[in-house]
């Protein structure tokens, strides 16, 4: 499960997950595999511990045109998965158990990642 890629339909904004390399089509494109980078000022993932739990936010917009898609915790033994929408916050909780990386995917800017222990 560490190993999840993921990927992102730029037609319909669906969103596939694999635990490992595919072929994965969306309304008749292939999509490539989404490539995480560390998040850049704008994209700041904050991390809080609550009790077990992480409590993700971002300081980003959410507008229509503009916004957070999904959050995800990844760990050895899944993936939690927040979708998100426009006009709400950007934030979700995850179960701290064995996380090893913190997604967020940004509609306009892609997906970025962090270690929790580098949050």
């Amino acid at each position: 499960m560490a190993k999840s890629v993921f990927y992102v339909c730029p037609i319909c904004g669906n969103v596939i997950r694999t635990t490992g390399e595919a072929v994965i089509s969306c309304c008749g494109v292939t999509l490539p595999p989404v490539e995480p980078e560390p998040p850049d000022p704008e994209h700041r993932i904050r991390v809080e511990i609550t009790e077990d739990e992480y409590y993700v936010t971002l300081a980003h917009p959410m507008r229509r045109d503009h916004f957070i898609s999904f959050l995800a915790a990844v760990s050895d033994r899944g993936v939690q998965f927040v979708k998100l929408y426009p006009e709400e916050n950007a934030q979700a909780r995850f179960r701290i158990d064995r996380v090893q990386r913190l997604c967020a995917y940004c509609n306009r800017h892609g997906l970025f990642e962090v270690s929790p222990a580098n949050a």
